[in-house]
């Protein structure tokens, strides 16, 4: 007795299965590929925010160094520790060398993960009274201020894991002077 059944059979379930088969690995090849994307995104999101954090924290450094002085006359025209006086020209602060060398100030700023650690240049503008809109008073106060004010530019450059994610902040700032 022979079985008449596999003589029908033409073998089209291997062919479907092979097809699903095919699709399986293309789907499965297709999420490996977003999820490496994802990790890529997520770890340049991140390392862009560690650069700006650090960039922050040379902007908070620069303020304290303003604070910590008593007059301007360490902004004369020697550049150095990232002081620039009047007449210093404000350097081309997307050229890499300009932070490279001992015109713009380094120091430790804690964050451990950063490739170079932050850097900034303080820029003496000028002295002036302020105008009344300008508050001298603290939070909420409305009073005018009658004392010269000598103001400043802070600008600050924050890396994040790898020295091609960069942040450039900067800061205008003005202090009495007793």
């Amino acid at each position: 007795m022979k079985n008449k059944g596999l003589k029908d059979q033409s073998g089209a379930i291997l062919i479907v299965s092979l097809i699903m088969l095919l699709l399986l690995t293309l789907i499965g090849v297709a999420g490996s590929q977003v999820t490496g994307l994802e990790e890529k995104m997520a770890n340049n999101s991140r390392d862009q925010n560690l650069s700006f954090q650090a960039a922050e924290a040379a902007l908070r450094a620069a303020e304290v160094k303003v604070q910590s002085k008593d007059t301007t006359v360490e902004f004369d025209s020697n550049i150095e520790n990232g002081l620039l006086a009047i007449d210093n020209p404000l350097p081309n602060y997307f050229d890499p060398s300009t932070w490279e060398d001992d015109a713009s100030f380094s120091f430790d700023s804690g964050i451990e993960e950063v490739a170079t650690q932050p850097r900034y240049f303080i820029k003496y503008i000028r002295d002036s009274t302020p105008s009344s809109v300008e508050n001298c008073s603290g939070y909420g106060q409305t009073a005018k201020c009658e004392e010269i004010v000598s103001y400043f530019i802070v600008t600050a450059r924050g890396t994040g894991a790898m020295d091609t994610s960069q942040s450039y902040l900067r800061l205008y700032y003005g202090k009495k002077f007793k």
